[in-house]
């Protein structure tokens, strides 16, 4: 029976009709049941929590890049001290050096093979010659150009290459001496009678370029001493693609890297204009590299170049070699001829343009955002 809310249930023992005494029911403890609560609350919070750390450990495992075998020259097998760095930043020992790039066909780029994917071209196969003259080991990582070129600024990796000389680049990078001879000039569709002599020529023209890059640089600087419009793309195919599509009326590039483009994407429809200017390739070191290991590297290059060898691996890619032939002369591929930020060799101006053109058509730049 219920009486003010107090319960009277009866007793085993009692006779019936006869009331028990009204006992108030009992509470339990908030100090007891408090902790029982919060255990329970963190218990789901720590599982939910552990959940997502382990799911972002495994999204940046994901994202890490897979270092490069270097490609063997033809005929030979892959050098035993050639390694390859396990994650991300990692260097493979004490006595091996890490050098990254990006995809920049016919200089690198990656290439499939029977066992897998290796990185290609004649800058890998030089590195990897003079590493073996070192007694080193070498490793390759191909990477976005701005994020190779922060790990060789932050000392995780010890070089960098395809890479053009400029000075805003002497503060974390010491470079080799010039190896591979390049032009920068304009392609544009089969239908286009363009033979590029002078600026003037794209007056009014829509240029594609990839960027943000020294090439976009060089452009940008063109643009402003002649009416063109500059349409920068994230990547080198797009721009190649867009003209091959009509959308836009040239694109401005490395000459050797446009036509390993053309090939790949299989365009039938668009030519070399002509050239513009003249910048020589090498390779950088970081200013975090051993100095020791940097004089080895140089005077491994220098052998090579002296054997012949420099030479004849550029050649087989129909490239040229931009090695100075003495100290004196063109060292460290510094500017000459008043030209501030690009390397241009003189004795091209005098030998003539390699598609048409005439001399003195190279302008000076001062890049603001130099990726290549």
């Amino acid at each position: 029976m219920q009486r003010h809310g107090w319960s009277t249930a009866r007793a085993g023992n009692e006779a019936p009709g006869r009331d028990r005494i009204p006992v108030r029911p009992v509470a339990r403890a908030p100090w007891r049941v408090l902790p029982r609560v919060l255990s329970r609350v963190l218990s789901r919070v720590l599982s939910r929590v552990l959940a997502c750390l382990l799911a972002c450990v495994a999204a940046w495992v994901l994202t890490l890049p897979q270092a490069m075998p270097v490609a063997a020259q033809p005929g030979q097998s892959q050098p035993d001290q050639i390694q390859l760095a396990p994650v991300r930043g990692a260097r493979p020992d004490a006595t091996g050096l890490v050098f990254v790039a990006q995809q920049y066909p016919p200089f690198n780029y990656m290439e499939r093979t029977d066992t897998g994917e290796q990185l290609a071209g004649p800058m890998p196969e030089i590195i990897s010659m003079a590493c073996r003259r070192m007694g080193v080991g070498c490793t390759f990582r191909l990477l976005p150009w701005a994020r190779a070129q922060q790990e060789v600024r932050n000392g995780a990796a010890d070089g960098i290459f395809t890479i053009g000389h400029v000075p805003e680049r002497e503060t974390w990078l010491h470079f080799c001496p010039p190896l591979v001879r390049a032009e920068y000039g304009f392609f544009v569709r089969m239908e286009n009678p363009l033979r590029y002599v002078t600026p003037r020529d794209m007056a009014g023209y829509r240029v594609g370029v990839y960027g943000p890059s020294l090439t976009a640089d060089i452009l940008n600087q063109l643009a402003r001493q002649v009416p063109m419009t500059v349409d920068v793309a994230p990547d080198n195919d797009s721009g190649f693609l867009k003209l091959a599509q009509g959308r836009i009326d040239a694109v401005f590039s490395n000459r050797e890297n446009g036509l390993a483009i053309i090939a790949q994407l299989r365009i039938a429809n668009l030519r070399y204009a002509g050239w513009h200017n003249r910048l020589d390739y090498t390779i950088a070191f970081s200013r975090h590299a051993a100095p020791e290991a940097v004089a080895a590297f140089e005077a491994a290059l220098r052998d090579l170049h002296r054997e012949g060898e420099l030479q004849r691996c550029l050649a087989r890619y129909g490239l040229q070699s931009a090695y100075p032939e003495a100290d004196g002369d063109r060292k460290r591929g510094r500017p000459q001829g008043g030209l501030p930020g690009i390397f241009v060799p003189m004795a091209d101006f005098a030998a003539g343009p390699a598609s048409g053109g005439d001399a003195g058509r190279t302008v000076g730049i001062t890049p603001g955002t130099p990726t290549d």
